[in-house]
């Protein structure tokens, strides 16, 4: 599958094959350093089964996403990261700054597939214009989002990939006080397996979930650094899940869960 182009107004050209950062910094994948209200780092692009998910960075402006004539905002970023964000998976959509006027920051990106413009595009509180992804938060489907997605949590510039399937399970135990299997985990083989399989299943489940959200297209290879991107994007984890690991009563109960793991 080929991947989404971002272009910029002056021609540069990019393809996008891993997250990209817009933004006046000169480290920016596309710089503006002449557009003095443009943010250092102002549009992330991620890339998701030929389309790309865009979110604004910036937390003093917002940003304006023309898609063929049909106008979308995206809201300056919160304390809890992004808020909210745009998924294009087909044609093409242009970023611009909010009521500008002439400006230099003039982005477009071009989703691989031909077809006119297909976009899910989230508000601030996680709804969509189609059904929204929902986790509930007492399942260890959820703990298990919540810790891929954690590093991006804690510092939403961080483009260190998600930690692998046995990082991730030995830090979903650890996040739970789990630490019996945690102990298991280092000493037993067949513990090992069966809890490095339940994390597999569960990332399976998240990803079915991104698709039949229409966050992805059917059959496209959502890796996890771009689950990470679509669950942040359409609200389904949040900054304030964080507070759940220092809530006593939310990890006994996780704790009990993966007693039975």
């Amino acid at each position: 599958m080929n991947a989404p182009v971002l272009r910029a107004a002056d021609g540069r050209t990019l393809e996008v094959t891993g997250r990209l950062v817009v933004g006046r910094d000169e480290t920016c994948a596309l710089s503006f350093p002449t557009e003095a209200r443009l943010s250092r780092r102002a549009l992330a692009v991620v890339p998701t089964g030929g389309g790309a998910v865009l979110s604004c960075l910036s937390r003093t402006h917002g940003l304006v996403v023309d898609a063929d004539g049909a106008l979308s905002r995206l809201p300056p970023a919160s304390d809890d990261g992004p808020a909210g964000g745009y998924v294009l998976t087909r044609g093409s959509a242009t970023v611009t700054g909010p009521s500008w006027g002439a400006s230099a920051f003039v982005v477009t990106i071009t989703a691989a597939a031909p077809l006119a413009p297909a976009v899910v595009t989230m508000d601030p509180t996680g709804t969509a214009t189609r059904e929204p992804v929902r986790l509930r938060t007492h399942t260890k489907e959820f703990v298990t989002a919540l810790m891929l997605c954690r590093h991006r949590l804690l510092d939403a510039t961080d483009l260190a990939p998600p930690p692998e399937v046995p990082q991730l399970t030995r830090a979903v135990l650890e996040a739970t006080n789990s630490w019996h299997l945690v102990t298991a985990l280092e000493r037993d083989e067949a513990t090992r397996k069966r809890l490095t399989g339940r994390i597999h299943e569960h990332l399976k489940a998240l990803r079915v979930k991104l698709v039949r959200g229409g966050l992805a297209e059917r059959g496209a290879r959502l890796t996890p650094s771009v689950m990470v991107d679509l669950l942040l994007a359409c609200g389904a984890i949040t900054r304030s899940h964080l507070r759940l690991l220092d809530d006593e009563t939310w990890l006994r109960a996780q704790e009990a869960q993966w007693w039975d793991a």
